[in-house]
């Protein structure tokens, strides 16, 4: 009910049509499903400790960074095939290579166990290091079989699923924690939560059918076929996770369990609900900017458009920011007071980066993804900049939050004028041609 709301009004504001009322449909049920995560946690930050979330955010991270490896990109191009054989070979294709790379996985757990501990100075974490794999699985599949999906236009599926999986995930977190507690029950809680939509979205696909039909002749075909997709996003795409992750590891790393759970809340809290409302407006600007690419000069004042929408949206939570050292003992609990410090200081970078970050789709529109790597190297060595300088001169962690906070507005700002510079760049080359 609540999606098909979702479905009727939303997409009836934003650009009309069947591309805005899929994106309102497959926003209705991400938004639910991370909406009940961000509800439940005045429950779950009193049945876990800060030390407990540290554990989920740190895993959380490494099976962020090491998902965009699970099917090698293959399953991007899911959607391109005219015919419905090449897609079918490249699903195939694509789950070989996550179950692939889910032992390898468990092999580097294996092997590597110790040292990964170490690096990221969890020690807590080192009991349950063998979910990595079983993540891995799950979150490749889960990609493969929605970008199936994707190319089948059932977005009221996947929505189903999303709500799904943050209902799950939620309702396992508290019933474990209150029957066990530890960071067992919000990983095993995440498990569930990832499984949860898969079987719905293989169902459509029909499985047993496809390994019948389809021939190892094919599946090589595929591999070659859409080779450029390993070769040229994986690299880019890893850049990026390592990126948006290095803060929360790097906090591990140097100053341990219990100032990480504090962030990992902070972070939470602020970026999920901004991200929601931010990939929603990439999908809809995306969708109007490929109308408007043939006359490049409406992009530009599409790209200001964007950025006042942004801005207007904030005003409320730059209002609220500095309240939230008094908020957070109120509605987490006593032991999260330290977290409402670090929202405090890391929300302005959060709301830096949820007015630019809709920005990045004009390079996808016009084909720039020099600059996309470009960025994402300079995010990557702007982040380990301020990492190495707070590790050289020993900062106190509130003060390190600081200065990457700085530098993720910092970076903010380069990542908005970097997507100018392209759209200005787009419309002189088009000036010169007709000139």
């Amino acid at each position: 009910m609540v999606i098909s709301w979702f479905k009727k009004n939303i997409s009836a504001r934003l650009l009309g049509g069947r591309f805005a009322r899929d994106v309102a449909v497959l926003a209705g049920g991400t938004a639910l499903g991370q909406a009940i995560t961000v509800l439940a946690s005045p429950i779950l930050t009193r049945i876990y400790t800060p030390e407990d979330f540290s554990v989920l955010a740190i895993y959380s991270s490494i099976l962020s960074v090491l998902s965009t490896l699970a099917a090698g990109r293959y399953e991007v191009a899911i959607p391109l095939p005219e015919g419905n054989k090449d897609a079918v070979s490249l699903v195939m294709l694509a789950l070989s290579i996550v179950v692939l790379m889910s032992l390898l996985v468990g092999l580097g757990v294996w092997l590597l166990g110790d040292q990964i501990v170490d690096w990221t100075n969890a020690s807590a974490l080192r009991p349950y290091l063998w979910l990595l794999p079983v993540g891995v699985l799950l979150v490749g599949n889960y990609q493969v079989f929605s970008q199936w999906a994707v190319r089948k236009n059932a977005f009221a599926i996947i929505s189903r699923t999303k709500l799904s999986q943050g209902l799950g995930a939620t309702t396992a977190q508290i019933v474990t924690g209150l029957l066990k507690g530890g960071p067992l029950g919000l990983l095993a809680g995440q498990i569930i939560g990832q499984s949860l939509g898969i079987l719905t979205l293989a169902t459509s696909f029909q499985v047993q059918k496809a390994i019948s039909t389809v021939r190892l002749n094919d599946i090589m075909f595929v591999v070659t076929r859409y080779k450029r997709f390993p070769m040229l996003s994986v690299w880019p795409t890893l850049i990026n996770a390592i990126g948006l992750q290095l803060p929360i590891l790097a906090l591990s790393t140097l100053h341990g369990a219990q100032v990480t759970g504090w962030f990992a809340l902070a972070n939470k809290i602020f970026g999920v609900p901004l991200s929601i409302i931010s990939t929603s407006t990439s999908f809809v600007m995306i969708g109007q900017a490929a109308e408007d690419r043939r006359s490049i000069k409406k992009l530009d004042p599409l790209f200001w458009k964007v950025i006042r929408q942004q801005l207007f949206l904030a005003i409320p939570l730059l209002i609220v920011t500095p309240l939230c050292p008094f908020v957070f003992p109120f509605v987490f609990g006593q032991s999260w007071k330290e977290s409402g410090i670090y929202a405090t200081i890391w929300a302005p970078a959060i709301i830096a980066n949820f007015v630019a970050s809709p920005t990045g789709g004009f390079l996808d529109v016009l084909e720039r993804q020099d600059l996309f790597i470009f960025r994402e190297v300079l995010r990557l060595l702007i982040v380990s900049g301020v990492l190495v300088f707070s590790l050289k001169l020993a900062l106190k962690p509130l003060l390190m939050v600081g200065m990457i906070s700085c530098s993720m507005i910092l970076f903010a700002v380069l990542y908005a004028l970097i997507s100018f510079y392209a759209i200005k760049q787009a419309a002189s080359g088009l000036k010169g041609k007709t000139c």
